[in-house]
């Protein structure tokens, strides 16, 4: 070998080396506005000191991952913001973000299905437990902090998980997966959608199986541009003890024309479907897939084992933790929707991608369903950013004027954010 080879291949060894070693410290730093703990990440945290670890349990959170030869990674745990995207991340938090925890005292129980009422300046949350709940509690952001009161719709709908609020008629169209046939003054449930005048508290049923099978719980829900709703259909209901039927029918993703009562089944590829949406172009809809959770004979019991009433339900971090896309396109004069072109986007940084939104500019907003987190990436799946809490975020929700302002609510916690990146103004947001 030449002098010169030698010399060359002992500088890349000595690189090498000092790579593996040295990795990306320190890997995060504090960084942006100090009204909150904002730290941004060098080169997305994707080389670190080789003694890192992380526990693969889904409930062990993107900061339970130990660093111990790089003390910055501290700062990751403990920031309110992380920033992967320096440039979009930053200008979506704005000159001024801020997280408020623990506002409102809630059970240690699943919170779900927030839907914002313009007009009323409402927040309406689910909170499911312990187990089911036929009330829906109602946040009044006209005050500060808000008051809570619990209201129950006439007639009851027991155990909606997934909402969304329609400017056009101005009702909440709610995705209820409660199934009971045993429920106070003998009313009977089966699962399915129906819609909430916000105002009155009237509900009506708008459908309820499919061609005489059981939906097994209708988990969460989007209305398109021509008026169709979308909707995902998960055995969660069975799983924490708010259905007394096991599925019939393969879990699902459904879309139900109103205008016609028709139902038809769009996918059946994803283990557990859950958070629905549709990009501002109309061109895309996006579906999480929390696949990672399933049906376990077994219960868990008690607030040492996450919840305070028996789920059954086992995790398995092998499993789907993913959100997938779809082309969408019109055919016919009905314009009937055809989706194509599946393809997987994003995997979650911990536990399973649950709730799901659009903001007004694009970016995915994701509840981070078992973990204490919501991640913001944009509509390829890129990382730009995410927000850190102290519990489990199943669902999200944006509220105000200016649409700034995102709740987070989930297992035992309601958080508030306010940052720069603005709602969707659902009344003008479909731009097809």
């Amino acid at each position: 070998m030449s002098r010169l080879a030698a010399l060359l291949t002992a500088y890349i060894g000595l690189s090498t080396a000092a790579a593996i070693t040295n990795a990306s410290s320190p890997m995060a730093s504090v960084c942006g506005p100090k009204t909150a703990n904002i730290t941004c990440v060098h080169r997305y945290g994707s080389l670190l000191p080789p003694s890192f670890s992380r526990d693969p349990d889904p409930a062990v959170p993107y900061t339970g991952a130990k660093v111990p030869d790089d003390p910055s990674w501290a700062l990751v745990q403990k920031a309110d913001f992380v920033i992967y995207d320096q440039l979009r991340g930053l200008k979506l938090l704005g000159p001024a973000p801020k997280i408020y925890r623990g506002l409102i005292p809630v059970l240690n129980v699943i919170h779900e299905a927030p839907v914002f009422v313009p007009g009323l300046n409402k927040l309406f949350v689910q909170q499911d437990g312990p187990p089911g709940s036929m009330s829906i509690m109602t946040l009044d952001l006209n005050h500060d902090p808000p008051t809570v009161q619990n209201v129950v719709t006439d007639p009851p709908l027991y155990q909606p998980t997934g909402g969304v609020y329609n400017p056009k008629d101005g009702y909440i169209y709610y995705a209820v997966h409660g199934k009971n046939a045993t429920l106070p003054n003998k009313q009977q449930q089966h699962a399915g959608i129906a819609r909430v005048d916000p105002k009155t508290l009237k509900a009506e049923w708008l459908v309820n199986n499919y061609f005489g099978f059981n939906f097994a719980g209708p988990n969460d829900l989007v209305i398109d541009p021509v008026g169709d709703i979308w909707f995902t259909d998960t055995d969660y209901a069975y799983v924490i003890g708010v259905s007394d039927a096991p599925k019939q029918l393969q879990l699902a993703t459904y879309r139900y024309r109103p205008s016609t009562g028709q139902v038809q089944i769009m996918d059946t590829s994803l283990q557990y479907p859950n958070g629905i949406q549709f990009s501002k172009d109309c061109k895309t809809l996006f579906v999480t897939d929390s696949g990672l959770e399933s049906y376990n004979p077994v219960p868990t019991r008690g607030a040492g084992d996450f919840y305070n009433y028996p789920l059954y339900i086992q995790f398995n971090s092998t499993g789907p933790r993913n959100i997938f896309a779809w082309d969408v396109a019109r055919k016919g004069a009905d314009e009937h929707p055809v989706i194509t072109g599946k393809r997987v986007i994003f995997q979650a940084l911990e536990g399973a991608p649950d709730g799901l939104k659009i903001a007004a500019n694009g970016y995915l907003v994701i509840g981070g369903g078992l973990a204490p987190g919501v991640d913001i990436i944009d509509e390829f799946g890129n990382q730009i950013a995410r927000i850190q809490t102290s519990h489990p975020v199943e669902n999200i929700q944006w509220s105000g004027a200016d649409l700034k302002t995102l709740w987070l609510v989930g297992i035992g916690g309601i958080t508030k954010v306010e940052f720069d990146l603005a709602g969707p103004d659902l009344a003008n947001f479909f731009q097809c």
